[in-house]
C-alpha cells in the first residue's frame, strides 16, 4: 500500500513537472513588427538645476537624476528660485527673495560652521 502510494505520488510530481517545462510562455501571441523594425524610444527632456546644492545655479536640459542628502550653505534659498522651459530653453528664474537670501547668506562668515549656520538661520 505504501509502495503504490509512493509510486503515485511519484507520477504525480513527474507529470506536474512535465507539464511546466512543455508549456510555452507567450504561445498563441504574435508580435506586432513596426515599420522599421525597431521599437519607439520616448525620451523626455526635463529643465532643472544643474547643481544639487548651493547657491551657484544654474539651468540645463540634463539635470542630475538624483542628488545625495547633502545640505549646503545656501541651500535655504535655492527655494527662491527655479528653471523655466520658455520657447524650447532653460533658463534660471531668480526672485527677489532669492537675491536678498544670496546677499545675507554671502554676509555670514567665521571660521566656525555652527556659527555659519547660525547666520544663514536669521537670513
Amino acid at each position: 500500500m505504501k509502495t503504490t502510494l509512493l509510486l503515485f505520488a511519484c507520477i504525480l510530481v513527474t507529470a506536474l513537472l512535465a507539464a511546466g517545462c512543455t508549456s510555452i510562455p507567450g504561445a498563441g501571441i504574435s508580435p506586432t513588427a513596426s515599420p522599421t523594425g525597431t521599437f519607439p524610444v520616448t525620451t523626455t527632456l526635463t529643465c532643472g538645476f544643474t547643481s544639487c546644492t548651493g547657491l551657484n545655479l544654474a539651468c540645463s536640459w540634463n539635470p542630475p537624476e538624483a542628488c545625495p542628502a547633502l545640505y549646503q550653505l545656501g541651500d535655504k534659498c535655492r527655494q527662491y528660485a527655479f528653471c523655466n522651459d520658455t520657447g524650447g530653453s532653460c533658463s534660471l528664474v531668480t526672485t527677489p527673495e532669492f537675491t536678498s537670501c544670496k546677499a545675507c547668506i554671502e554676509k555670514c562668515g567665521g571660521a566656525d560652521p555652527a556659527e555659519i549656520f547660525s547666520c544663514e538661520e536669521k537670513c
